[in-house]
């Protein structure tokens, strides 16, 4: 993996706006590139410093989406009245026990390296500061970013908010010495953030899945396009539904958020390997919207819908390209009181 780091410095007062623009305008079209792994935005208020973080399967698809990004830079850049750094890393470590949310605590530490072996200071890092990193409370995920050209790394914490940050301050400076003395690094600086959001993910299947479903619940349309290969996707779902391209992820889309505008996908379990996964999960909705499926439309009853699914997916690159949905019709049907139960 690899992460192409925006550093923005400017008017504090402008942040909000910045971030309205990240969100609606930047996030949808850098998420469609190829080789896109998601986005963070990290903001300090007091000090109007903000980051952008875009994440990249490979170097060339970091390298190949310059181009396409450099006009937003520079819109974000004259929002905040400032100005930015660009920087390139490798990611060789990136561990996560739980996805940060908005408003987590995030702890950023530059080091300059002096090994003479690189791989081996990135193992000494996975081997000995993970694990103790892993052990503290409140830790959400941490990751080590390097740039073997220059020689210099970012250690970057999540914290599930601000008061956990602050109270595993002390515990991450004892390791945090601890490991530049056996790695013969150097602390250039430490910094620290609030996550406004992020759509980072491994890469591994199980996390495509996890956040095509928060995508989903966000009502984050075009998000949610963007996950899927529109030129090759495939979908199937009961009642003869057999669709390809946008046109499929679309009727997906509308079928269900317009029948169903408070709906909700929850996870029962998943189940994943390299090319693809199984979602069992649950909807739950209210049935408020015309239901229109390849047998016609069914006017809203008002009745609230509890049901099972199981989802199928298959992935390339990082993008779903297909999608099985499975669901019990009569059961469907029954509970929004068009057949009789049972």
């Amino acid at each position: 993996m690899h992460v192409r780091i925006n550093m923005l410095a400017g008017d504090p007062a402008r942040l909000g706006e910045a971030a309205r623009y990240l969100q609606a305008t930047v996030r949808p079209h850098v998420e469609a590139q190829h080789g896109n792994r998601g986005l963070a935005f990290l903001i300090n208020e007091g000090l109007g410093t903000c980051v952008v973080a875009s994440y990249w399967d490979t170097v060339d698809a970091m390298t190949a989406s310059e181009q396409a990004v450099q006009v937003s830079r520079k819109e974000m850049t004259e929002l905040i009245r400032g100005t930015v750094t660009v920087e390139h890393y490798e990611v060789p470590v990136f561990v996560r026990r739980s996805r940060p949310k908005e408003g987590a605590g995030v702890r950023l530490v530059r080091m300059d390296s002096a090994a003479a072996d690189m791989d081996a200071s990135i193992e000494e890092f996975r081997n000995t500061a993970v694990p103790t990193l892993m052990e503290m409370a409140g830790l959400c995920s941490a990751q080590l970013m390097i740039d073997r050209a220059t020689r210099r790394g970012l250690v970057i914490t999540a914290w599930e908010d601000e008061q956990a940050l602050n109270a595993g301050r002390a515990e991450s400076a004892r390791l945090r010495s601890s490991v530049t003395a056996q790695t013969h690094a150097q602390v250039r600086s430490v910094e620290e953030y609030r996550l406004v959001f992020t759509s980072v993910r491994e890469g591994d299947t199980r996390s495509l899945i996890e956040r095509n479903i928060e995508l989903w619940n966000g009502r984050d349309r075009e998000g949610w396009l963007a996950s899927a290969d529109l030129h090759r996707l495939e979908a199937q779902a009961p009642g003869g539904m057999r669709l390809t391209g946008r046109e499929a992820a679309e009727t997906l889309w509308s079928t269900w958020h317009e029948a169903f505008p408070d709906n909700r996908l929850e996870i029962i379990a998943i189940h994943a390997d390299d090319r693809g996964g199984v979602h069992e999960g649950r909807f739950t909705g209210t049935h408020t919207g015309t239901l229109r499926g390849p047998a016609g439309e069914i006017a809203p009853t008002g009745r609230t819908l509890d049901a099972n699914f199981t989802g199928v997916y298959e992935f390339d690159d990082g993008k779903i390209t297909s999608f099985h949905l499975y669901f019990d019709q009569a059961e469907l049907l029954s509970q929004l009181g068009l057949t009789p139960a049972g």
